[in-house]
């Protein structure tokens, strides 16, 4: 997947969600819940993501085991499976994916509640001191 569909998500979520709480629910959901269901729509996208790389890599690995058996032996280790099994084990990232999610996800409701809250109000400041 690209950062550029991560980047999407991000700015899209949030964005969709602020649109869809002014013109479905009249604006009904304060800033917190658009906040927290962005956040928590951020964490379920980062584990999805991580479960289809993890799914993809085992696959790639599974290729090279010819005889199905989940051992890799004799032919079947090739300088391309070794590559191969070296994604799968080599990558912590994916291993803490729901801890560093939760942390990310955190900092971003927070980020994207104190905009939700304070631009409003910035707005209207500049806007009383115009007219």
């Amino acid at each position: 997947m690209s950062i550029f569909i991560y980047l999407g998500f991000l700015i899209l979520s949030p964005l969709s969600i602020y649109l869809a709480n002014k013109l479905l629910y009249s604006g009904k959901l304060r800033n917190y819940s658009v906040a927290l269901i962005s956040a928590l729509l951020v964490y379920i996208f980062i584990i999805v993501s991580v479960a289809y790389i993890n799914n993809k890599l085992d696959n790639q690995l599974a290729a090279f085991d010819l005889n199905g058996d989940g051992i890799f032996s004799g032919i079947e280790i090739t300088p391309d499976q070794e590559k191969a099994m070296q994604e799968v084990i080599a990558d912590t990232g994916r291993t803490f994916a729901p801890i560093t999610g939760a942390i990310f996800c955190s900092i971003y409701f927070l980020v994207l509640w104190l905009v939700l809250t304070v631009f409003p109000q910035v707005v209207k400041l500049f806007s009383q001191k115009i007219t």
